[in-house]
């Protein structure tokens, strides 16, 4: 048995080793598919990609000069339809109908206090002579 000699330097630390980068052989069907596969990421990069939500407009107008009620409108950008309003169209005319019935309503109220009080004036003129 022989011992060899001992290098001096630090205690229990070794140099580090240069690694060696070693390369995988790829196969040649994976090289012509990264190939296509960057081939078709490039041509689709190219395209516009339409967005994942749609557009909106949303319009604010009075339903009639005289009315305070604004109607809020959802419009779609692209085709122009109609998303949503609020009111609907339902509740609108449901509103349109009862200020109506309201007006003639009070219409009437109007008349027939206006001939009760003509008919109280004619009392009181024939009593007074």
């Amino acid at each position: 048995m022989s011992i060899g000699p001992v290098k001096s330097g630090s205690a229990g630390i070794e140099p580090p080793t240069p690694e060696k980068k070693v390369r995988a052989a790829v196969h040649p069907a994976k090289a012509d598919l990264e190939k296509s596969s960057k081939v078709e990421i490039a041509s689709r990069q190219k395209s516009p990609i339409p967005p994942l939500f749609p557009e909106h407009e949303v319009t604010v107008q009075r339903d009639t000069p005289e009315d305070h009620i604004l109607i809020y409108r959802v419009l779609d950008k692209q085709s122009g339809a109609l998303v949503l309003q609020v009111p609907s169209a339902e509740v609108l005319n449901d509103v349109h109908k009862t200020q109506e019935l309201l007006q003639r309503i009070a219409a009437r109220g109007n008349a027939s206090a206006a001939a009760s009080a003509v008919k109280g004036e004619e009392k009181n003129n024939g009593s007074k002579l």
